[in-house]
C-alpha cells in the first residue's frame, strides 16, 4: 500500500509546515511585535529612539483629537455594516426570487464596485460631490431643488454621511453575494414545509431564512467590521480627515502623527489600539453571532 508524504512523524511534517510559518512570522508577527516596541518610543524617524514606557498611550488616551476620531469610526460602522448587511439580506431575499438569469445580471452589477480599489472610487465620489460641477448638485438644480445642494464634503454636518454613502455602495453588492450563497444552502424542503402550512413571504423570512443565514451574518460582520476599523484610503482621498476632523478616523490620525509630524512612537501606539480593539469587536461577534447558531442547531 503506497504511503502518502504526510504519513511520517510529526517531526517530519513540521518541515512542510516550516516555510508557512515563517513566511507568517517575517510578515504577520515581525511587523506587529515591531510596532508594539515602536510604540513603547519616542522616535521621530531620525534619532535613536528614546524609551518612554506607556507615555505615548497615556497621551493618546488624553487626547480629544483621539476620541473624535473613535467617534468619527463608530458612526461609520453604521455605513460600513449596518447599513450593507440590511440592504444585503433585503436584495438577497428579492433576487432569489428571479430567474437565473435575471439573478446573474443583477449579481454582477451589484458586486462590481467590490472589485474596484476603494482609493479610485474615493476619487471618483469626490468628484461627484463637487459642489461646483458634480453631477449631483447639477441634478438637484435641474429638477428644482437647488436649495438642496450642498458642497457636501465641505459642510460638517453632511460630510459624514456623504463618505459613509460610498462604503454602503461599496459593500451591499458583496453582503447580497454572500446572502444568495447562503439561501442556496438551506435545505429546499423547509421552504416548501411553510408554503404547504401557509406561511406567508414575510414569516418564511424571518423564521426560516434570517436564522438560518446566521453564519453568512456572522461573515459580513466580521468583515465589514474590521474593513471600517482600518478604514483609510476612502477617507484619505476624499477629505483627508477634514473639514475640521469631521471625518477624522485612527488611521487618518495615525498617518497625520506619523508621517506628517514625525511621531512615529504616538503612530505605533495608535495602530496597536486599533489592533486591540479589532480583536475585542472580532471575539464579541463570535461569541453572540456564534452562540445564537448553536441555539438553533
Amino acid at each position: 500500500m503506497k504511503r502518502s508524504a504526510l504519513d511520517g512523524s510529526q517531526h517530519a511534517n513540521f518541515i512542510y509546515l516550516l516555510p508557512g510559518l515563517l513566511f507568517y512570522a517575517a510578515f504577520v508577527f515581525g511587523p506587529i511585535l515591531a510596532a508594539l516596541g515602536l510604540s513603547l518610543t519616542s522616535w521621530d524617524g531620525l534619532a535613536m529612539p528614546k524609551w518612554v514606557g506607556l507615555g505615548n498611550y497615556a497621551d493618546l488616551f488624553s487626547d480629544s483629537r483621539f476620541y473624535t476620531a473613535l467617534r468619527n469610526n463608530a458612526e461609520l460602522m453604521i455605513f460600513y455594516c449596518v447599513l450593507p448587511l440590511v440592504l444585503g439580506i433585503a436584495l438577497a431575499a428579492c433576487v432569489w426570487n428571479l430567474k437565473q438569469r435575471e439573478q446573474l445580471a443583477l449579481r454582477t452589477f451589484l458586486f462590481l464596485p467590490y472589485i474596484m480599489p476603494t482609493a479610485v472610487l474615493g476619487i471618483i465620489w469626490a468628484w461627484l460631490y463637487n459642489p461646483a460641477f458634480g453631477p449631483f448638485n447639477q441634478f438637484l438644480r435641474a429638477v428644482g431643488l437647488g436649495a438642496f445642494a450642498l458642497p457636501w464634503l465641505g459642510d460638517f454636518n453632511f460630510v459624514l454621511p456623504a463618505v459613509g454613502i460610498v462604503a454602503t455602495w461599496y459593500f451591499f453588492g458583496f453582503c447580497m453575494v454572500i446572502f444568495l450563497t447562503g439561501i442556496q444552502r438551506i435545505d429546499p424542503s423547509l421552504f416548501d414545509a411553510a408554503k404547504v402550512d401557509g406561511a406567508s413571504a414575510r414569516k418564511t423570512f424571518f423564521w426560516i431564512t434570517l436564522p438560518l443565514l446566521l453564519p453568512e451574518i456572522r461573515v459580513v460582520l466580521l468583515l465589514t467590521v474590521i474593513a471600517s476599523i482600518k478604514s483609510f484610503d476612502l477617507i484619505f482621498t476624499m477629505t483627508r480627515g477634514g473639514p475640521a476632523n469631521a471625518t477624522l478616523v485612527p488611521n487618518i490620525y495615525m498617518y497625520q502623527l506619523g508621517f506628517e509630524l514625525n511621531r512615529f512612537g504616538a503612530a505605533a501606539a495608535i495602530a496597536i489600539v486599533g489592533a486591540i480593539l479589532t480583536f475585542v469587536i472580532n471575539y464579541a461577534i463570535h461569541r453572540f453571532v456564534g452562540s445564537q447558531h448553536k441555539g438553533l442547531a
